[in-house]
């Protein structure tokens, strides 16, 4: 195995690593947004407000895009295992 060929694995380790987390970040993301907005226009600084929203929304997000997750993950799997055996 060279250098490129390293690398060009690392490369798609780091583009599924970010195609699989962004769903659950995004959501997590504009709920704490949201929820930002809605402490600052009340004056409500209460500390779970943030964490439990966020808390729910990661879990229907990530609820609702397991079927893709995992079969983007066993489609990688299968990309990878088919390059180990042409090494």
């Amino acid at each position: 195995m060279n250098i490129e060929t390293s690398l060009y694995w690392v490369q798609e380790m780091l583009q599924a690593v970010v195609i699989l987390t962004s769903p659950a970040m995004l959501a997590a993301l504009i709920l704490g947004l949201m929820v930002a907005v809605f402490q600052a226009a009340t004056s409500i600084q209460e500390m779970t407000l943030s964490y439990i929203p966020k808390m729910a929304a990661v879990v229907v997000v990530l609820f609702f895009s397991f079927s893709f997750m995992l079969q983007f993950m066993v489609d990688f799997m299968i990309n990878i295992f088919n390059a180990i055996s042409s090494i």
